[in-house]
């Protein structure tokens, strides 16, 4: 009896060594992926970009110095400043200096608009060209964003 009794106690105890090791090992770490239900967790959770100009005009001759800072402010869900989001400037002419860069800790980058070389129709560097500027977030869809007009004179 006591022989049926010691082999119950050590098949019990060697169960719950076994399982006490099962728990310390964890979930295994490491990325679980990316998916359309996880989306990549390096990709900053921008959900709007407001975008302003230094000036609403900008002098058609396009002669260095007479640019238009550009800025883009990004921010989250939750009204947050989103700090190293790459964002996409889109402008319908003209050249802005540095689509692609990273916002800085507060959420905002600045480049410059500059029209030097653009041509419309033939005309270079025409005056009264509405310029429309909006901008996005590399990697996130459907942020919500505002369009600003610089015009030539």
């Amino acid at each position: 009896m006591a022989n049926v009794v010691f082999r119950k106690l050590s098949g019990l105890a060697g169960a719950l060594v076994c399982a006490s090791l099962l728990a310390a090992c964890g979930g295994g770490g490491g990325s679980p992926g990316v998916s359309p239900t996880n989306p990549d967790p390096l990709t900053p959770k921008a959900a709007s970009v407001a975008v302003s100009s230094s000036s609403n005009t900008i002098a058609a001759s396009g002669i260095d110095g007479t640019e238009v800072s550009i800025t883009a402010i990004v921010k989250d869900g939750g009204n947050q400043a989103v700090p190293g989001a790459i964002v996409q400037f889109h402008s319908t002419a003209g050249t802005i200096s540095n689509s692609g860069a990273k916002t800085d800790s507060s959420g905002s980058v600045t480049e410059k608009l500059s029209v030097k070389g653009v041509t419309v129709n033939g005309v270079s560097q025409p005056s009264g060209l509405a310029i429309k500027i909006s901008a996005g977030v590399q990697g996130v869809d459907n942020v919500s964003t505002n369009t600003i007009t610089v015009t030539t004179q």
